[in-house]
């Protein structure tokens, strides 16, 4: 047994130390902020709740899946030591870290929910020409259809160098990395707050519509099928502030968002506070999820999906984020996430598909939605 003082502690050493006890953490990110922030629950596993709702009261870092439907919990971590950089706070409980081995093994990451289903092109493009059909029809006018790819994790990977690769990457995302044992391990650079609530103020965004980010595409008008999957879900989320009767409305956008090697069609959404009450929780569970991630309607595209893709969406295109703590809520979509399983690297990549969506183009999308984090990867291998 090895104690660290916490003086001397590192990201590298403090993740290995988590991995191999088998402890749950977060480090994560925000948008703007100059360094990680990582919690650690050890006294106690993470909490489980199945509905939405369940969160009202509660604080830590919230960790939900797609749909809180299937059986897949959703997990509040409730740090018992919280560390900034590589300085720590005081835990909120007041208990300080525990003694645990400092082994030099990456952790056996075969956990459940590991047998994903990988569609290829073929049947990915296939799966496009079927939702259009749907929609041609009527019955929805969008839905967002998503795939799972698996690469090899290279032998020299480690969790701590690539977050902070990714951290230096992606600058305007909200990085993170988290595991929990029976959750397994997760890394993304999401640009997508799904609900902020800082200075008093709340904040929803509609993100949707993706192009390749180049010099020549910031000089073009977004396609009709981009600003039409865009308005969507913009139309999603003021009918949501309209029924919850929620004025003095800041609207801006659409705007074009980098992410990455792509771009996006982004709308923000400012209002006071005070509008949702008590009623934080209920309004997450309403915005989530939305169409950027789903379809509309919410529910027929919920059941669709479920009938379509093969694989389980698990934690990817749910929400995740530090909630309720210091009277802030900043909880993002889980997207550009991957998992660690046993020695691969498990990619989740979505495209929304329309009426006007090309199939080929559907995958060429997910492709380049990849390539947020393998690019980061790949750049491991070389050092």
């Amino acid at each position: 047994m090895e104690t660290f003082p916490t003086k001397t502690i590192t990201l590298e050493k403090l993740h290995r130390l988590a991995l191999d006890n088998d402890i749950a953490f977060a480090t994560y990110r925000s948008p703007g902020k100059s360094g990680p922030v990582t919690l650690l629950q050890w006294t106690s596993k993470p909490m489980r709740v199945f509905d939405i709702k369940q969160l009202k009261g509660q604080s830590g870092f919230v960790f939900a899946p797609f749909d809180h439907n299937s059986g897949i919990p959703i997990r509040i971590l409730q740090p018992d030591l919280i560390a900034e950089g590589d300085n720590f706070s005081e835990p909120h409980n007041g208990n300080s870290p525990h003694e645990v081995s400092s082994q030099s093994s990456f952790p056996n990451l075969s956990l459940a929910f590991t047998n994903n289903y990988v569609a290829d092109k073929e049947e990915f493009t296939e799966q496009v020409k079927k939702i259009k059909t749907i929609i041609s029809e009527h019955t929805i006018s969008k839905l967002v259809l998503s795939r799972t790819q698996r690469e090899e994790k290279p032998e020299n990977f480690d969790s701590a160098a690539f977050f902070e690769s990714l951290d230096k990457a992606y600058p305007e995302a909200f990085v993170f990395a988290v595991y929990i044992p029976d959750a397994g391990l997760w890394f993304g650079a999401t640009p997508e707050p799904l609900l902020l609530i800082q200075d008093q103020k709340v904040t929803t965004v509609s993100l949707a519509g993706t192009r390749k980010r180049s010099e020549e595409n910031g000089q073009q008008a977004w396609g009709e099928k981009e600003l039409d999957e865009q308005l969507i879900v913009t139309r999603y989320i003021e009918q949501l502030l309209q029924k919850r009767n929620i004025k003095d409305i800041e609207k801006k956008g659409p705007f074009s968002f980098p992410a990455g090697s792509v771009e996006h069609l982004k709308t923000t959404f400012t209002f006071p506070e005070e509008a949702l009450g008590e009623q934080t929780a209920e309004f997450l569970d309403e915005l989530h999820p939305t169409p950027s991630v789903c379809g509309l309607p919410k529910s027929a595209s919920m059941e669709l999906i479920a009938g379509i893709e093969k694989h389980r969406r698990e934690y990817y295109s749910g929400f995740l984020g530090p909630m309720n703590m210091g009277g802030e809520w900043n909880i993002y979509v889980n997207l550009r996430s991957m998992k660690a399983v046993g020695k691969k690297l498990e990619y989740y990549l979505g495209a929304g598909i329309t009426r006007g969506s090309e199939p080929e183009k559907e995958w060429e999308e997910t492709l380049n939605k990849m390539n947020t984090l393998k690019s980061v990867v790949e750049s491991l291998k070389e050092n």
